[in-house]
């Protein structure tokens, strides 16, 4: 569904889409205390030395704050997130987006060759975030990884990225343009630059599917395999 097929105007938009964002990292800072003192964290613990079921929990009032505002908006100014964001699915959208998932991955994989050749940037720096997550979990952790980053965030994601923000743009802008913004809003709200060009990949193919498709499903399954396959591989 392209920006032109809206089928009625909604009054959901921008707006939203920045309060999900300032409400996201609201409400992680104000429960962080929480979760800190539920995994027997001192507050004033290092970031990198959290151990998984901190970070865990932290991503709870995140994903909360993005989801809620996503969902919020659309029910009360729209026409419900199947209408308005094409949440739903078929039965095709699982093997296709499993395939794309894991082609873009690799094909984002090989992004970096060119820079790891003509700067000093070293490949251990590109994944040092996710390896840094890995390498906190195990045994049951391993499935508590798999739970946030291969299930819980491509569901909350593309509902939100590919969504809210994506139909948002197709209002304003042809589809080409609300794909490339949408997807650089992607990339950058990882606050991770090395990781940015990969990001910003995935997005553009995300982005790609949900408008030629008019849903997210084949997005959230391509989403769960580009995540899953990093995860699996650095598991390894």
């Amino acid at each position: 569904m392209t920006g032109d097929q809206q089928l009625e105007p909604v009054a959901w938009g921008l707006r939203d889409a920045v309060l999900g964002f300032v409400l996201a990292y609201l409400l992680t800072i104000l429960l962080s205390p929480l979760a800190y003192s539920i995994t027997g964290q001192s507050t004033g613990t290092d970031s990198s030395d959290l151990p998984l079921s901190t970070i865990a929990l932290l991503q709870v009032p995140f994903y909360a704050g993005m989801l809620g505002v996503a969902l919020w908006a659309s029910f009360r100014k729209g026409r419900g997130p199947v209408r308005d964001y094409g949440l739903q699915m078929q039965w095709g959208d699982a093997p296709l987006g499993l395939v794309v998932g894991v082609v873009t991955q690799v094909a984002a994989t090989l992004l970096y060759v060119p820079l790891l050749w003509w700067t000093s940037v070293d490949s251990n720096d590109i994944s040092k975030p996710a390896r840094e997550l890995t390498d906190k979990a195990h045994g049951s952790g391993v499935v508590l990884l798999i739970l946030v980053v291969v299930v819980a965030a491509p569901i909350v994601e593309e509902i939100f990225f590919r969504g809210l923000i994506l139909r948002t743009l197709q209002r304003r802008f042809d589809d080409t343009w609300a794909i490339v913004i949408s997807s650089a809003v992607f990339a950058a709200a990882h606050f991770e630059p090395l990781q940015f060009p990969a990001l910003f990949v995935f997005g553009l193919v995300a982005a790609v599917l949900a408008t030629r498709t008019g849903r997210l499903g084949p997005g959230i399954w391509a989403h769960l395999a580009f995540n899953g396959f990093a995860v699996y591989s650095l598991l390894q």
